[in-house]
């Protein structure tokens, strides 16, 4: 009869099987004259796909919810040898004369799947006593093997009833599913009653993931990047990042580094954060603004760590070189526009002239296209313009335009214009 513990499986696989019983056939007799086949398979269903409950110390499989299974001659059996067709027509397991309470009584070909996820464990060594069932004597011929997420890493080749009991032994440190498979050594399923007979796994207590910073607060540039060094304990495989604005705040900052793949011990890594925008607020608040950090698996959160982090604004500087041009008739006097940002940018960006009223429009003309680098921006222009007859010199104004960089005009830069003086030869 089945224990509590695995009711929530066990009475599902009964259930489906109890319309199908048949009487068990006694061993001496060829159940599998005339191409006799009883398969059968079950699948746990997904409303029931819980953790599971392995815990530190030695967990008999018998309370683990199977995921999965398929059996080739009626049901497999909890706690029962395989037996015939029907369920609950197994007896008790019984290997080269030792008996057992606990264990799976299956037939060749059987793939039975279990979950390694525990709640609060590590599981660290998977151990079962393996054979033939002694009901039914030196007959039968197996193969027992043993696969961790997918890999075979246990096989035993071929086992008969006369075959003396095995006892596998696997780590299975860092595992995430335990598939255990009997095959029927090649030559055909008669008499292949095997058992995985007092299965164990055995799990430590699990250290609970952290996220530690290697500094509290983080100063970023505007259309810069920096890195923040992250040491994260006790996180395994594939995990997420995200980086979260403290509530009621407003960032221009992005999280480059979203994902790593990551050793389980130990492990120091640089996370990398840039500025391609500023804070819709930063007039108002130019401040270090708080955040948290935080990894994740599978969607569920595991560690997080706080981080302070000011965005600082460029210091952009605009001019033309000269400063001043002198009109001279039929003559057209050159001048260059400069941009110099610091820090640099990472590349050059397209820069322009821009009128700062109509009275300015028509007055330059650009030669050629930006030169130079991300930190000094230049564009030649002719000054075509000419002043009226009765004005000696002006001051002209312009701002400059930079392609993929209009934000440095936010409030608080307060560099965007500059100024071009133009007098009329004596």
């Amino acid at each position: 009869m089945l224990r509590p513990p695995l009711l929530a499986s066990g009475l599902v696989v009964t259930t489906l099987l109890a319309g199908c019983s048949q009487s068990p056939t006694p061993a001496s007799e060829n159940p599998y004259a005339n191409g006799a086949d009883y398969p059968w398979t079950y699948t746990r269903p997904d409303t029931q796909l819980t953790s599971q409950a392995l815990t530190p110390g030695e967990n008999t499989l018998f309370y683990e919810p199977i995921l999965s299974a398929t059996n080739g001659w009626g049901p497999l059996e909890i706690d029962r040898s395989n037996g015939e067709q029907g369920a609950n027509d197994g007896r008790v397991i019984t290997l080269n004369g030792v008996t057992y309470k606990k264990g799976l009584g299956v037939h060749a070909g059987s793939d039975v799947r279990y979950s390694l996820k525990g709640t609060g464990a590590s599981c660290v060594r998977f151990t079962a006593d393996i054979g033939v069932d002694d009901e039914v004597g030196s007959r039968g011929s197996v193969v027992f093997q043993v696969y961790l997420d997918g890999v075979k890493a246990y096989d035993s080749g071929t086992m008969t009833g006369s075959s003396a009991t095995k006892r596998p032994s696997l780590d299975i440190t860092g595992k995430q599913e335990l598939r255990l498979v009997v095959t029927d050594a090649g030559n055909g399923k008669d008499f292949d009653h095997a058992d995985w007979a007092n299965p164990r796994i055995t799990c430590v207590a699990s250290a609970q993931p952290s996220l530690t910073l290697g500094q509290s607060s983080l100063e970023i540039f505007h259309k810069q990047s920096a890195t923040l060094a992250a040491t994260f304990k006790n996180v395994s495989g594939a995990v997420d990042l995200r980086l979260v604005v403290a509530e009621g705040e407003t960032s221009g900052l992005k999280l480059e580094t979203t994902s790593l793949i990551l050793p389980g011990a130990a492990s120091p890594q640089n996370i990398r954060i840039s500025a391609p925008d500023v804070p819709s607020d930063y007039s108002l608040r130019p401040g270090p603004r708080s955040y948290t950090l935080i990894v994740s698996q599978n969607g569920i959160d595991l560690a997080s760590a706080p981080v302070t982090i000011k965005e600082k604004l460029l210091l952009v500087q605009t001019s033309f070189e000269p400063a001043s041009v002198l009109l001279v008739p039929g003559t057209r006097p050159r001048v260059t526009l400069v941009v110099r940002v610091s820090p640099a940018l990472d590349s050059l960006t397209e820069i322009s002239a821009v009128p700062y009223t109509q009275g300015e429009e028509g007055w330059i003309q650009p030669i050629g296209t930006t030169y130079g680098d991300g930190g000094t921006m230049r564009r030649d222009y002719e000054v075509v313009g000419d002043l009226p007859a009765f004005v000696n010199e002006t001051t002209l104004g312009f701002y400059a335009a930079a392609s993929n960089f209009a934000g440095y005009r936010l409030p608080g830069y307060f560099t965007a214009y500059t100024y071009l003086a133009v007098r009329k030869a004596p």
